[in-house]
């Protein structure tokens, strides 16, 4: 039993004995934590907040007015802000903060609290450094309790920083506005100090060390603050209404210039401009005859300079040349070629609502035919007893045959004007059943099948479809209505960027954007066969 007694003692002796040789070789590896530069950051932090701190006090040594820095190998001559003369008196003054303990607190020792803790923090890193450098060599892992109470400190200084506050007054507004930056950056050392703990846990030097150096730089950085003008938010200045009047009508001369510039143009080159426009009346006579085969009358000038002029004025009330010339282009682009996406969208309108009669049409040419009437005939009577827009169209073959068209070309010319599949399909059964022969009453009634049969699987896949389309169409429209949201609350500023060269490309790289996730959108929601 002695023995065992007597081997535990030893035990306990040999652990101990390892214990101080570790700690000993600790302390002798702590020279290479930090380098030269790194401990010329920490000691001038830590003398930089010392300086803070009696700034601070109002009944501050003389020799603060003025004090000559020693710092990084070098001598720096400081004198104190003048403003701090006028301000600490007040801060002093101000009460912002009640303690159970201490008692009311004034501004001046609310801030002073903080920085007194980042002075003890770099003073507390100082042992760290070797012998030679002024330290005492401890290796970090033994003031691991010490940091951790220097930083919950710290963080409750910060946050009566935060809370302090008077019914017209927070601490953000001390110092005349400085306050705001300074409490920024020590949040950003209170998270190298929580990198510190990490660091010191993990045994890693190399982040230990370059937490401390930030936190020192950071601290640096709250004190050159008191040596820098507040910022104070200013406002961009207003325009009189005589500048607005002026560059109203620089603008307005502009365009006028720009707008002889270029019928000058058009007059120097006669040949160009009769080609241009014998094209342009050629494409407007095309489009007029198209409308009409429609049975629509439009004029067509208007489809192509209604944009023209709209995005024109607009660009001419942003106020910006710039801005005019590429909306004015852009107007007479979309211009060109809005009558064929107005033709194509009419086109397809008329086509899904006579294919929505088709089928009435067709119960009635199957009766007429029973009936012992011819084709002809059978479109006579589609013509009179059903709706537009398929009693137009059948009228129009019926007129075409009579002005001594054949039926098979008057059936061709429908076929070209009306966009329906399943009028194709009919037109080609009576061609062929008038070349071929047939029974001309079953391919209807099977066509009034198919009918049935493919608005069924229409509205099936509109169901499965209408998602997509939806987010197609949000999209498309969210941009623009946001933009608008945007343009109602701050007008001045969205002209102003909108009409700036940076402006005009983020507008049209976003158009051009918007448009092709339509594009994709909706691709997603379409079925093929």
């Amino acid at each position: 039993m002695s023995a065992r007694v007597r081997g535990t003692g030893l035990m306990k002796k040999l652990v101990l004995i390892l214990s101080l040789a570790g700690l000993l070789g600790a302390g002798s590896a702590s020279a290479a934590v930090f380098t030269k530069s790194e401990m010329d950051e920490v000691s001038c932090a830590a003398l930089k907040m010392q300086l803070f701190y009696y700034y601070l006090t109002p009944d501050r040594d003389k020799s603060i007015l003025n004090y000559t820095l020693t710092c990084k190998g070098g001598k720096l001559q400081l004198a104190m802000p003048a403003w701090l003369n006028t301000a600490v008196p007040d801060m002093v003054n101000r009460k912002v903060w009640r303690d159970p303990q201490e008692g009311e607190l004034s501004e001046a020792s609310v801030w002073q609290t903080p920085v007194s803790i980042l002075y003890e923090f770099m003073e507390l890193t100082k042992k760290t450094f070797p012998p030679e450098q002024g330290g005492a060599g401890i290796q970090p892992a033994l003031l691991v309790k010490e940091y951790a109470d220097i930083r919950i400190r710290f963080q409750m200084s910060m946050d009566r920083l935060y809370r302090a506050r008077t019914p017209d007054f927070t601490m953000f507004d001390s110092m005349d506005g400085r306050g705001r930056t300074i409490m920024a950056q020590f949040s950003l050392i209170l998270d190298e100090m929580e990198s510190i703990a990490d660091a010191i846990s993990s045994t890693n030097s190399q982040r230990y060390a370059a937490a401390v150096t930030a936190s020192a730089a950071l601290s640096e950085d709250a004190f050159r603050t008191l040596f820098l003008p507040p910022r104070v938010y200013a406002p961009p200045p207003q325009e009189s209404q005589t500048e607005k009047v002026v560059n109203t009508a620089l603008t307005i001369l502009g365009i006028i210039l720009i707008f002889l510039a270029v019928q000058a143009y058009f007059a120097l080159n006669d040949e160009k401009t009769n080609a241009l426009m014998g094209s342009y009346a050629q494409k407007v006579a095309t489009f007029t005859e198209a409308f009409s085969r429609q049975f629509i009358s439009i004029n067509v000038k208007y489809l192509v300079l209604g944009p023209t002029i709209l995005l024109a004025l607009l660009g001419m009330f942003t106020g910006s040349i710039l801005a005019f010339l590429v909306l004015s282009a852009l107007g007479f682009f979309i211009g060109l070629r809005t009558p064929a996406f107005v033709l194509n969208a009419m086109k397809q309108a008329r086509g899904r609502k006579i294919d929505g009669q088709l089928m009435d049409g067709l119960i009635l040419l199957a009766n007429c035919l029973r009936s012992g009437l011819d084709i002809v005939q059978g479109f006579e009577m589609v013509s009179k007893d059903l709706l537009p827009p398929i009693s137009d169209e059948f009228g129009l073959v019926i007129k075409n045959y009579q002005l001594g068209m054949t039926f098979e070309k008057a059936l061709g010319v429908m076929e070209e004007r009306v966009a329906s599949k399943m009028l194709s399909y009919m037109i080609r059964a009576i061609v062929l059943q008038r070349q071929m022969g047939g029974n001309l009453t079953k391919v209807f009634e099977r066509i009034v099948v198919d009918i049935r049969e493919e608005s069924k699987l229409d509205e099936k896949t509109k169901a499965m479809t209408a998602q997509q389309k939806i987010q197609s169409i949000v999209v498309g429209i969210m941009p623009w209505v946001m933009v608008g949201v945007m343009f109602m609350f701050q007008p001045d500023q969205m002209i102003s960027f909108y009409g700036s060269p940076l402006g005009m490309g983020v507008f049209i790289f976003c158009a051009v954007w918007i448009g092709i996730g339509m594009k994709v959108v909706s691709s997603l929601g379409k079925i093929r066969v």
